[in-house]
């Protein structure tokens, strides 16, 4: 099940799948990404790729992963992400990134901390 595609700025074709991680299409084949490569999160629900060539990845239960083409770094409530079960990410014009959480709310990442616009009830 694809969740997600995006268009990097290579022209290749990128998807977040439910079961086997994120994998892109360069025209002549299917590329996998996943645990072996660093990426520790069986499915993802949303790709992006920034101003700088990186990737985003949400996910429905480890945050957010970023990747620069090389190795991944993961974000979570840890670091100021307002759930671990992320939906959706869109990028506005200031280059903030904005996380759409299942039941939680909203996140917003600068470049450097998390802001949350919602929060549960308690």
């Amino acid at each position: 099940m694809i969740f997600s595609m995006t268009e990097d700025n290579l022209g290749n074709i990128w998807f977040a799948t439910r079961d086997h991680g994120i994998c892109f299409y360069n025209g002549k084949i299917f590329t996998s990404i996943g645990k072996n490569e660093g990426f520790n999160s069986r499915g993802a629900s949303a790709i992006l790729q920034d101003d700088k060539y990186n990737f985003w990845i949400t996910t429905f239960e480890s945050g957010v992963w970023y990747y620069d083409g090389k190795s991944f770094k993961n974000f979570n409530e840890a670091d100021g992400l307002v759930s671990n079960a992320v939906l959706s990410v869109l990028k506005d014009k200031n280059g903030s990134l904005w996380f759409g959480t299942k039941f939680l709310g909203l996140s917003r990442y600068d470049g450097k901390t998390f802001t949350t616009f919602s929060q549960p009830d308690n």
